[in-house]
């Protein structure tokens, strides 16, 4: 165990070299106490094994602190976050977890991402075509494809009609400001009570759209979830309303950055570059080693100990909280041979990008047909796509939960 409480983890050159920062605490233990910007002492487990273990572990650790040690106090949320986010899936453990889960997951299947896949080549096609029509050669790949694209999939998915899509895309990017990790400043320059007042009207927007969905279903998402069943039981309004929060959340920011981050782990590997673009077939399985080599979710959700307990032989004291890094599990050199090398052919690429155990990403089977579909559509469509900018200067986005480069001009 290493105790590291002046640890810089969320600077910018920090960020730029989280990796390094990772292996260095990987090497010296399996999980280190470190002081999060928030002031808070956390438990961060860097090694792969442990982290799969903790992640299972829903016996000994906890997503809603039973107790808390002496002199700690869980920050207060206004009463339209806790609508949106409080005892959402995210937060809650089995077996009410398991409920929830089993009833969305019967409308949001595998098989319906799968029939999404032709719309959202349509979506990635126009975007593209857009891209192919304007007379400027050099673009932003985050801000003019890496976003849009999942904005559009998703908001068609939960029936967003499109003269509200410039207001679901600023009140994803509000969810996500909401970083407890980070001081990232909310967008446009809004102020905390300007934030809020968005959010409410967020939770007045969803609680009118579950609403209308309920009484005239169509064929998104949502209607798919009013009318979801298991065991006699269906989705109550407020659950329906985190839910959809929870997919926000979950499948925007995340997806944006794995795009962004795909895109500049080819370029700075220009042979693994070079190997995509002659075998496309190749994209499902890049997909996997960008997942694991550059994941855009880089911690999971902290859990607290439910008793005195310890990892890998450190004590960890009942009321503490720990959260596995996923980054760092991923390049863990004990399961995976040459982690910083970037290889789209590995096997046995068994990785945690999406976490592990009950709370693994829903979302994970969507972000997989994006990413497969972003990759493929701009190398065959824009062939000579490269950076416009020097690598070493992207900007990373603040704070820990999310990984991802801020912006990445283009030119092709």
């Amino acid at each position: 165990m290493t105790t590291s409480e002046h640890l810089d983890l969320v600077s910018p050159q920090s960020r730029a070299n989280a990796y390094a920062t990772y292996a260095g605490l990987r090497a010296e233990a399996p999980i280190s106490k470190v002081r999060m910007p928030t002031g808070q002492d956390v438990w961060m487990i860097t090694r792969y094994q442990e982290c799969v273990d903790f992640l299972g572990d829903y016996h000994r650790f906890k997503t809603s602190p039973t107790v808390l040690p002496e002199g700690v106090e869980m920050p207060a949320l206004p009463e339209a976050v806790l609508r949106l986010l409080g005892g959402s899936m995210g937060a809650i453990d089995p077996p009410e977890h398991t409920r929830q889960r089993r009833l969305v997951q019967s409308a949001f299947t595998p098989q319906y991402v799968e029939r999404l896949r032709p719309a959202v080549q349509a979506i990635a096609d126009s975007l593209v075509d857009g891209l192919l029509a304007a007379d400027e050669r050099t673009f932003d790949l985050v801000e003019q494809f890496a976003i849009p694209l999942p904005l559009t999939v998703m908001s068609d998915m939960l029936g967003i009609p499109r003269e509200d899509r410039d207001r679901f895309r600023l009140w994803s990017e509000l969810l996500l400001s909401l970083d407890p990790t980070s001081a990232q400043s909310a967008p446009q320059g809004m102020n905390p009570a300007e934030v809020m007042a968005e959010i409410e009207k967020f939770v007045g927007y969803l609680d009118a759209l579950i609403q209308g969905k309920r009484a005239n279903p169509g064929d998104d998402l949502i209607s798919g979830m009013t009318a979801a069943e298991a065991d006699g039981e269906k989705m109550t309004d407020d659950e329906l309303l985190k839910m959809v929060a929870l997919l926000v959340v979950g499948g925007l920011g995340t997806t944006q950055h794995l795009i962004g981050n795909m895109l500049l782990a080819l370029f700075r590997s220009p042979d693994q570059l070079a190997l995509l673009r002659e075998n496309p077939d190749l994209a499902a399985s890049a997909v996997e080693e960008m997942l694991r080599y550059h994941g855009s979710i880089e911690i999971s959700f902290p859990r607290f100990a439910a008793e005195d307990t310890e990892i890998a032989g450190t004590p960890i004291r009942r009321g503490e909280m720990v959260i596995a890094v996923l980054a760092a599990a991923d390049r863990d050199p004990e399961r995976f041979p040459l982690p910083d090398k970037l290889d789209i052919t590995r096997a046995q690429n068994r990785h945690l990008a999406f976490g592990r155990g009950a709370h693994m990403c829903l979302g994970a089977p969507l972000a997989r047909v994006e990413g497969q579909v972003a990759l493929n559509t701009l190398l065959a469509r824009m062939p000579e796509l490269r950076p416009a900018v020097d690598l070493d200067d992207v900007a990373w986005r603040p704070g820990l939960t999310l990984r991802g480069v801020v912006d990445l001009p283009v030119t092709y």
